[in-house]
C-alpha cells in the first residue's frame, strides 16, 4: 500500500524533486542502525540454539536443523519479500520480514520452554516453526544490503553495500557476548538455560523493524524508479529471476560465489559450538570464538568494499576463495578445537564469506539490467539460503558422523571450486580486453 502511494515518484520526471544524494544518506544510516539490530538478534540466536535443539532431542546428529529452520525461512523469504519489494518498495518488505521474525521468536520461547519443562521432545516442532520464521528476519536483514544500493552511483555500490554489511559489526560482535546476560534475565523470568537470548532475539528484531517503519522514508527503491506497476502486469516471479542470471556470464559467477561463501561458512560455524563444547570449553569461550568469527564477516567489510572498488570485483572474489580455502585448512587441523586454531580459522572463515558477499553482491547488481535487479537478487539469494540450509543439516550429520575436520575438508573443496570458477572468469575478461 505504501509503495502504492509514492508509485508516482518513479518516473524520471517526478524523481527530480528529490535530493538523491541526501536521501541516499539517510538511508544508509537507517539501514546502518536497524541492521545493528537484526544482526544481533541472528548471531544470538545461532549461538544457542544448535545446542538448545541438541538438549531437547538428546542428541547432537540432528543439532544442524535449526540452522537449516533457520536458513530455510531466509530461503523461502528472499524471493518473496523482493517480489513484495518490487511492488512496494523497501520499507514495507523489509518491515514485513521483521515482523514474521519477532512471531518466531515469541514461538521459539513457547516450544523450547514446554520441551524442556516437560520433555515433550514433540515440542522442538515448534522450536523449528519459531526458527523459520525468524529466518525470514534473517531474509529482511540480508536482502538490506540491496536497499543501500538502490540510490548508489556506480562506483560507489560496492561501498555503499559494504556499509550496510559493515553496520551488522556492533550486533554481530556483541550479540553472542550478551548470551550469559541473557540467560540470567531468563533465569530470572523463570525460562530453562539457553531460552533466554530468544528474548533479547525478539526484542532486537522488534527494535529493527521501528527503526525502518520509521525512518525508511522516502523508500529508495521509489525514489529509484525502482518498482514494478502491478497494473501493468510486469512483475518478475523467482523464476525470471534466475532467468536474468543465467543469461548473464558474470551474473552466474556472483551468484554461485553468493552461495559458496554463505554455504561454507555455515556449514563450518554451525558445528564450531558443538566441536567446541564437546572438548570441553564453556559457552563464554565459544560465545568469544562466534563473536570473533562475526567481526570478520563484518567489521572488515568496508575494506571489502574498497578492495572491490579499487580493484575489480572478480579479483576480490578470487581473494575471497582464497581466504576461505586458508580459512577451512586451519579448522580441519584443528580437531581438538585448540582455542586459537578455532579464533583464527574462524575469524579467517567470516573474511572471506565478507569478500565474497560485498563482491559478489555488487557484481550481480550490475550485472543485471536496472528493472532486472529487485527479482535477480531475491532470486540469487533464495539459492544461497537453500544451499547453506542443505549443508547446515548435512554438517549436523558428518560432524556427528565422521568429524568436525572431515566437514572443513568439505568447505575446502567448495571453497576451492570458487576459486577455479572466478580466476577462470577473470582471466576470460582479461584476454577479451587484451585483444580489444
Amino acid at each position: 500500500m505504501y509503495g502504492r502511494c509514492f508509485l508516482k515518484y518513479a518516473s524520471p520526471v517526478d524523481n527530480t524533486t528529490f535530493d538523491r544524494s541526501k536521501i541516499q544518506r539517510r538511508t544508509l544510516s537507517v539501514l546502518f542502525l536497524s541492521s545493528i539490530f537484526g544482526r544481533a538478534a541472528m548471531t544470538v540466536l545461532f549461538t544457542v540454539s544448535g545446542l538448545l535443539l541438541q538438549e531437547i532431542l538428546g542428541a547432537g546428529t540432528w543439532a544442524g536443523m535449526a540452522t537449516t529452520a533457520i536458513t530455510l525461512g531466509s530461503a523461502v523469504s528472499a524471493t518473496a519479500l523482493a517480489s513484495y519489494m518490487g511492488r512496494n518498495g523497501r520499507r514495507p518488505g523489509l518491515v514485513l520480514g521483521y515482523m514474521a521474525a519477532v512471531i518466531g521468536a515469541f514461538l521459539a520461547i513457547i516450544g523450547a520452554q514446554v520441551a524442556l519443562e516437560t520433555g515433550a521432545a514433540a515440542m522442538a516442532i515448534l522450536l523449528l516453526v519459531g526458527l523459520l520464521l525468524m529466518g525470514v528476519g534473517q531474509g529482511a536483514t540480508n536482502l538490506s544490503r540491496y536497499a543501500g544500493a538502490d540510490l548508489a552511483l556506480p562506483e560507489k555500490r560496492s561501498q555503499a553495500i559494504s556499509l550496510i554489511v559493515f553496520g551488522s559489526t556492533a550486533g554481530a560482535v556483541g550479540g553472542p557476548l550478551l548470551v550469559d546476560l541473557a540467560n540470567r534475565v531468563g533465569d530470572a523470568l523463570g525460562l530453562a538455560e539457553n531460552v533466554g537470548p530468544f528474548v533479547f532475539t525478539l526484542l532486537f528484531f522488534v527494535l529493527a523493524g521501528g527503526v525502518v517503519f520509521g525512518g525508511l522514508r522516502p523508500d529508495p527503491l521509489v525514489v529509484s524508479g525502482g518498482l514494478h506497476d502491478a497494473s501493468t502486469g510486469k512483475q518478475h516471479n523467482w523464476r525470471q529471476g534466475f532467468a536474468f542470471i543465467f543469461a548473464h556470464p558474470l551474473a552466474i559467477v556472483a551468484m554461485a560465489s553468493l552461495v559458496i561463501s554463505q554455504a561454507v561458512m555455515v556449514m563450518v560455524m554451525a558445528m564450531t559450538p558443538l566441536h567446541m563444547e564437546a572438548h570441553g570449553h564453556e559457552i563464554n569461550m565459544v560465545g568469544a570464538v562466534i563473536s570473533v568469527h562475526t567481526a570478520g564477516m563484518f567489521a572488515f567489510a568496508p575494506l571489502a568494499g574498497w578492495v572491490s572498488s579499487r580493484v575489480g570485483r572478480l579479483p576480490t572474489l578470487v581473494m575471497a576463495a582464497m581466504i576461505l580455502i586458508v580459512a577451512t585448512i586451519i579448522a580441519a587441523l584443528a580437531a581438538e578445537a585448540t582455542t586459537w586454531m578455532m579464533f583464527a580459522g574462524l575469524y579467517l572463515l567470516g573474511l572471506g564469506w565478507s569478500f565474497g558477499v560485498v563482491a559478489g553482491s555488487a557484481l550481480l547488481t550490475e550485472s543485471v539490467k536496472p528493472d532486472q535487479q529487485v527479482a535477480a537478487q531475491g532470486s540469487a539469494d533464495l539459492l544461497t539460503n537453500l544451499a547453506s540450509g542443505t549443508g547446515a543439516l548435512a554438517s549436523g550429520i558428518v560432524f556427528e558422523e565422521a568429524g568436525f575436520h572431515v566437514l572443513a575438508m568439505i568447505g575446502i573443496a567448495a571453497s576451492g571450486a570458487m576459486l577455479v570458477l572466478t580466476f577462470y572468469r577473470y582471466r576470460v575478461g582479461t584476454a577479451t580486453l587484451a585483444k580489444s
